[in-house]
C-alpha cells in the first residue's frame, strides 16, 4: 500500500473503514464544508490506539530514566 500523504487520502482511508462519517453542510461563513465523526467503531478504534501509544510511550520512558545506581 503507498504511503498516506495528504488530510483528504487519511480521511477517505477512514471513512472507507467504517472509523468515521461525514456529511456536506455550511461553514461558519456559509461556505460548503464536509464534516466528519467518529462512528461508534471509530471510537473504539481510538481508545485502543491511545491505549497501545501510552504503553509504547512508558517503555520509551523507561530507556530514558536515570536512575542513581546506574551511574555508579
Amino acid at each position: 500500500m503507498p504511503p498516506i500523504c495528504n488530510r483528504g487520502s487519511v480521511l477517505l482511508k477512514l471513512e472507507q473503514e467504517g472509523a468515521i462519517s461525514s456529511e456536506w453542510g455550511a461553514s461558519e461563513n456559509n461556505r460548503r464544508a464536509r464534516f466528519y465523526r467518529l462512528t461508534r467503531s471509530g471510537r473504539k478504534l481510538l481508545e485502543t490506539k491511545t491505549r497501545d501509544w501510552e504503553q509504547t510511550a512508558a517503555i520509551i520512558a523507561r530507556f530514558f530514566e536515570v536512575k542513581a545506581e546506574d551511574l555508579t
